[in-house]
Formats: structure tokens, C-alpha cells, sequence
């Protein structure tokens, strides 16, 4: 343990010595303390001792000095004496005892005087043991008519047919055992053991009040401070002297019993008894006290625990109610900062991509935030698991949270899929617009080829042109389509009550749609320009291939011609020589269209070479 805990700990050891130390409790009525030295004066006494009728006996002794006390002095030890039988016992009427033997009757009628103005009992009877002189005895007997009580005057015998042996001390020859100092210390134990106890009692019951107070703090700082102030409280309740105060009670029933008690309060064998019926029936009242003080600090211990259960289940349900603020600040904050720029979806690809991004970041940051929420909803279910008090008020507090975060996911889900399309429509628009320029060049060449071959190949290429085209141009309408529909359903993963419910997207899809009017007026003017393309390179594959035709029947019906010549002049049918002739000339006109005809050819190739170098 460290110097400033040990020094914490003793100083709440301090305070709660401070808390539990005697005092403040109003004392009502005289107590053997106030009126020690008039006690022992011995004037009168208490010595338990009961009438026939079961009323206290009163006993004013002989070779006492009443004279010496002041009238106040004596009025006041007569009251005290009064209040020292118990109610029951009272009510009956005292019996008072005047010895007079070796005493005169000037020193009896104070006494009497005293009894008849002062005493707050009920004097049933005054016996006065008769004076050593037979005129004193005489003056008694005629004063003795002006009292509101009955006067006897009698000797020791007779005494003891008035009152039974048992019950008078040996200075009346009865039995009855007393001391008078062992009587005032006992006394004195008793009344400051029953003042401790009540008083005790009085601060457990102050602690019961705070301990049952039902109030409980309103935020987290003073919940903390309220269950710091509990945890002290533990001290004054762990603390409380009952167990010293109780051993004081066992010592004085042992006193008036005669029985050994333990810490436990259990008795064992008895011992002499030392007290007497006055002082017997006070240990109902002190078994009473003793059996309070040891319910009352149990159950201060139930209630510190109970009350110590209820403000940690404070302190945990103003801990999430702070946590529950803090997220219902920043889905707030942020939700208004979300919305700002909600619907827009970018008017490029690179727009659109830097607001994706932006967006992811704010999602990421929405990520760490959920989990904290599933923290804070865990912890409610802990809560509402274990019986909190508040267990409705925190479902409460968690659903409520719980509906804001996920109308604020479900936005964030339905944004991230709005600019995902975005995204990849602005891509492949973009893509198909940058390409147009390329396109419209390749359907704008006027270079026709003029070899059979290489028609046929431009006109493949010319077919995987507009495959391609019509590719993209369908993806572009394609991912169009979906965003549009889209924007226009833009609630999708969320309910009616989704924060995208009502946004707008109008100016967003005039946009999408304006990108898919451009891209399909370009669609439209490179498929013209294509099909014009297609119709030339067609139109000059059938000239070649009519040409080619042309060309293959020409030859094919001379080398017949030729063929049925040589077949003539050999079947003698006709003059050979003719035949011969003719069919020469036709081989000089094959030549010559022959020669002509790659003539033209070679022209035309330095044709399209020469206008093909011009236009480059």
C-alpha cells in the first residue's frame, strides 16, 4: 500500500471515529451521572426490593446526613430514584422506608416534606422504623396526619410483617442482597450503555435514510461522485462500533444475570447475580438494544449493497446514455453533411471517381463508428440481461439508435451504388466519345482497295468496326439504363423512412440522360457513315468480281474458238489454211486485249497510289 492510501485510510478511520463518537443524542430526564456525588451520599436507595402488592420499596437508612444535601439536591435524587423502577412496577405505588433509629425527627420531616412535594411517584405508604425515644415517636404520630400518603409508624419486627424478609436488606434483618456502590456503578453502566445504544441507533437510522434514498443522480459526473461518496459510506457501515457497544451490553447482563455471554451473544454458566429485580428488568430493554444494534448493522450491510447495485447500474446507464449522445451527435453531424451533396453523381469519370472516394472515406469513417455502436448495443443487452432497473428505458435508447444507424447505412449503401454506376457509366461513355473521332475516320477513308482479296478483307474489318461500335455504344445505353432506373427508385435497401427517401435526383438524371442522347447521335451518324462505307467497298467487290468474270469468259471462249479451229482444219471438212488463218487473227486480238487490258490496269494503280500519297 502506498503512503497516500495509507494516509486516505486513515484519515476516513478518522472521520468515521469522528461520526461514531458519543454526543448529540438530547438526554431526557436525570441520569446517575448527573447526580454521582449525591448518590453516594447514600440518603436514600434503590434496593429492588417489592411490597406484597409488588410496588418499589424506597429506603431512606439511618445514620444518614439529609441535611447536608440542599432541598433541590434532595427533590432532585428523589426524582431520579422515582424513574428508576420500570412503568409496570411504578404505576403500583412506592413503599418508602424511614429508618429513624439513631436519627430525630427534625431530620425525618425534610424527608417527608420532600416525598410530599416533590417526589413524582405515587407513594402508596411511608413506614417509619420507630426513634430510639418514645416522645419523638408521639410528635410523628400527630404530624404525620398532613401527608397525602399513609404514615406507619413500627419497629423492626413488625417491618418485616409489613414487607417479606426476602425483600429487605440485612439492615432490616431481611435477606435481599445490596451494595449501594456496586448498585451506582452498575447504574452507570447501564444508563450510558443504553445512551451509547440509542444514540448508535440514532446514526444507523441517519444511515439507513441515506442508504434508502431513492433519488439518483441525473449525469455521469455525478453519478461517479455518488457511488465514490457510497463506497465511504462502506467505512460507517463496516465500522460501526456495534460489536464494542455489544460486549459492554453482555458485561452488564452478566452483571444483572449472573450468565457469561460471548462475542456471539451466546451465554454459558452462571456467575453470583449481582443485580437486582429493578436492574432484572431492564435486561428485556438490553437485549432489545443489543439485538437492534445487530439487525439494524446487518441490514445497513443489505442496504449498502443494494443501494451500491443500484448506483453502478446508475453510473453504467449514464455511461451509455453518454455513448448513445455521442453516437446520435455524429450520425446527425454527419448525416447533414452527407445530405449536402447527396445527389450528385459527378458530370465525368473523374468527377464521379473523387466523389466515390470521398465517399468511401466517409464510409470507412461510418465503419469505425458502427463499431462502437455494436459495442454500446452489446453492452444494453448486458444491461437488460442482468436486470437493470432502467432496462426498458435502455431498449428503448439502443432501438432508437439502432433504427439511425441503419436508415444511415442503408444511405450510405444506396450512395455507394450510385456512384459505382456513375463510375462505370461516365468510363464507357467517356470511352465511346473518345473514340468517335477514330471511328468516323475509319468509315470517312475513301481508300478502296481494288484486289479482290483485299476488298474482301477491308470488308471484314469494316464488319468487326461496327461490331465494336455497336459494343460500346450498348454498354454505354446499357449501364445508362440502370442508373437512370436507379435514380429514379433511388430507396432500395432502406424502408419509407430512409433518408433517401425523398432526394432528388432530377438534375443528376437530365445529366445521364443528355451523355446517352450525345453518345446515341454519334451512334446513329457513325452507323450512316458505315453503311455508306459498306455500300462502296460492296460496289467495288462486284465491279471486280464482274471484271474478273468478264475477263475469265473472254479467254475461256478463245481458247474454245481456237480449240474447234484446229479441230476443223484436221477433219478436212473445211479448207485448213482458212481455218488456220482466222483462228491467227483471233490469237493477235487476244494479245492485244490482253496487253490492253494490263495497260489499263497499271494505269489505274498509279491512279490510286498518286491520289493516295495526295490525301496522306
Amino acid at each position: 500500500m502506498s503512503s497516500s492510501e495509507h494516509s486516505g485510510d486513515s484519515s476516513v478511520d478518522r472521520d468515521v471515529e469522528f461520526y461514531y463518537r458519543p454526543g448529540g443524542r438530547r438526554t431526557d430526564g436525570l441520569k446517575a451521572a448527573d447526580i454521582v456525588p449525591i448518590l453516594r451520599e447514600r440518603v436514600a436507595y434503590l434496593s429492588g426490593g417489592r411490597d406484597k402488592r409488588g410496588g418499589p420499596i424506597l429506603t431512606f437508612p439511618s445514620h444518614t446526613h439529609p441535611e447536608r444535601l440542599k432541598y433541590d439536591d434532595l427533590r432532585r435524587l428523589m426524582t431520579y430514584l422515582a424513574s428508576v423502577p420500570s412503568d409496570e412496577v411504578r404505576e403500583k405505588g412506592f413503599s418508602v422506608i424511614l429508618d429513624m433509629r439513631g436519627s430525630t425527627w427534625q431530620i425525618v420531616k425534610p424527608i417527608l416534606k420532600a416525598l410530599q412535594e416533590c417526589f413524582p411517584g405515587n407513594i402508596n405508604i411511608a413506614y417509619i422504623i420507630k426513634p430510639e425515644k418514645f416522645w419523638e415517636k408521639q410528635r410523628t404520630s400527630i404530624g404525620s396526619s398532613k401527608y397525602n400518603f399513609e404514615t406507619m409508624m413500627l419497629s423492626i419486627e413488625s417491618l418485616a410483617k409489613a414487607i417479606e424478609p426476602s425483600q429487605l436488606t440485612r439492615e432490616f434483618d431481611g435477606t435481599l442482597e445490596y451494595e449501594h456502590e456496586q448498585w451506582i456503578q452498575l447504574r452507570l453502566m447501564l444508563e450510558e450503555f443504553i445512551w451509547k445504544a440509542l444514540d448508535l441507533l440514532d446514526k444507523l437510522d441517519e444511515l439507513g435514510q441515506i442508504l434508502t434514498d431513492p433519488e439518483l443522480p441525473d449525469d455521469l459526473t455525478g453519478a461517479q461522485k455518488k457511488l465514490e461518496e457510497h463506497n465511504f459510506l462502506k467505512k460507517r457501515v463496516t465500522m460501526a462500533p456495534v460489536e464494542q457497544l455489544a460486549m459492554e451490553g453482555y458485561h452488564i447482563l452478566t452483571r444483572i444475570t449472573g450468565e457469561v455471554f460471548d462475542q456471539q451473544g451466546g451465554s454459558s454458566k452462571r456467575q453470583i447475580i449481582s443485580g437486582n429485580a429493578d436492574f432484572q428488568s431492564a435486561v428485556p430493554q438490553i437485549r432489545q438494544l443489543l439485538e437492534n444494534l445487530h439487525s439494524t448493522k446487518q441490514h445497513l450491510s443489505q442496504l449498502w449493497q443494494v443501494k451500491r447495485i443500484r448506483l453502478e447500474q446508475c453510473l453504467q446507464l449514464k455511461i451509455f446514455e453518454q455513448d448513445v449522445e455521442k453516437m446520435f451527435e455524429w450520425i446527425c453531424s454527419n448525416r447533414d453533411l452527407f445530405l449536402v451533396n447527396y445527389t450528385e453523381i459527378g458530370t465525368s469519370h473523374q468527377m464521379a471517381k473523387e466523389l466515390e472516394s470521398e465517399h468511401g472515406q466517409f464510409a470507412n469513417s461510418a465503419v469505425n463508428v458502427y463499431v462502437n455502436i455494436t459495442r454500446i448495443l452489446g453492452m444494453a443487452q448486458r444491461l437488460c440481461d442482468s436486470g437493470h432497473y432502467a432496462q426498458n428505458t435502455i431498449r428503448m435508447q439502443a432501438s432508437r439508435l439502432e433504427r439511425e444507424w441503419k436508415s444511415l447505412a442503408a444511405a450510405l449503401d444506396d450512395r455507394s451504388t450510385v456512384l459505382s454506376m456513375s463510375v462505370m457509366f461516365h468510363k464507357k461513355a467517356e470511352q465511346y466519345l473518345a473514340q468517335v473521332i477514330g471511328w468516323r475516320q475509319a468509315c470517312e477513308n475513301p481508300q478502296i482497295p481494288s484486289l479482290i482479296e483485299e476488298l474482301e478483307e477491308a470488308l471484314q474489318h469494316h464488319q468487326v468496326l461496327i461490331e465494336t461500335i455497336s459494343q460500346c455504344y450498348a454498354e454505354v445505353c446499357g449501364d445508362g439504363k440502370a442508373l437512370l432506373d436507379t435514380l429514379q427508385t433511388p430507396v432500395t435497401s432502406g424502408s419509407s423512412n430512409s433518408l433517401t427517401a425523398k432526394a432528388d435526383y432530377s438534375e443528376a438524371a437530365g445529366h445521364v440522360l443528355d451523355v446517352v442522347h450525345e453518345v446515341l447521335a454519334h451512334q446513329r451518324h457513325l452507323e450512316q457513315l458505315w453503311h455508306a462505307k459498306k455500300v462502296k467497298l460492296h460496289q467495288r467487290l462486284g465491279l471486280r468480281l464482274f471484271q474478273q468474270d468478264v475477263k475469265q469468259n473472254t479467254i475461256t471462249n478463245a481458247e474454245k474458238l481456237l480449240q474447234a479451229a484446229e479441230e476443223l482444219a484436221q477433219t478436212g471438212e473445211c479448207d485448213p489454211k482458212e481455218i488456220y488463218r482466222e483462228a491467227q487473227e483471233l490469237e493477235e486480238r487476244m494479245s492485244s486485249f490482253l496487253a490492253a487490258l494490263a495497260r489499263r490496269r497499271s494505269s489505274l494503280d498509279m491512279t490510286v497510289s498518286f491520289y493516295s500519297h495526295v490525301h496522306a
